[in-house]
């Protein structure tokens, strides 16, 4: 079923497919704004989150889909405990994510550099259990083109003993990789 407004076209199935993958009814957004109110990355973005609800609620798929927003939200759960309907928007933009990367949709330059330090930050924590600063700065480094970030602020750090060339591993880290390989199962079924 499609509407018009504007002179867009409207998809009320993007609004069912988000539905369905996320578990929320997105009717019950009456737009509020609290879950913006709270939002420790709203400032700095060009969409909020009830904006992106309502684009979703619209069926606008294409602005849903392309806005930073999806890539640069926090994942603090703020917006969700804020909520007057207990909406869990941290799900949707999830949702929204995941969607994106099928389409083949990718991150603004911004949002891209976001993105990246995300996986840089995980890809961290999947390999040691536990944050190593060295590795993942020269992960974001490598992956985002920007070689020599914070290079001269390192020989400060080494020198007062802030951080260590070598990370430490946890113990029993295969936990930690099974914790990992659910969520990605989890993933790929919504």
């Amino acid at each position: 079923m499609k509407w018009q407004l504007a002179g867009k076209a409207l998809h009320s199935d993007f609004l069912r497919t988000v539905e369905e993958r996320s578990g929320q009814n997105l009717s019950d957004c009456y737009q509020c704004g609290k879950c913006t109110g709270g939002c420790p990355v709203a400032a700095d973005l060009a969409l909020s989150p009830n904006r992106v609800l309502r684009l979703v609620q619209l069926g606008l798929e294409a602005e849903a889909l392309g806005n930073e927003t999806v890539w640069c939200c926090a994942a603090c759960g703020t917006c969700n405990s804020r909520c007057p309907m207990g909406v869990d928007i941290v799900r949707v933009i999830d949702v929204l994510r995941g969607l994106a990367q099928q389409r083949g949709i990718s991150p603004s330059n911004g949002a891209a550099r976001v993105w990246t330090f995300y996986r840089s930050f995980l890809d961290c924590v999947r390999e040691f259990g536990r944050l190593s600063e060295v590795a993942l700065m020269a992960s974001y480094n490598m992956n985002s083109g920007r070689l020599f970030t914070n290079l001269t602020k390192a020989p400060w750090y080494f020198l007062k003993g802030k951080i260590t060339l070598s990370p430490h591993k946890v113990q029993r880290i295969e936990r930690l990789e099974r914790v990992f390989q659910r969520c990605e199962e989890e993933a790929a079924h919504r």
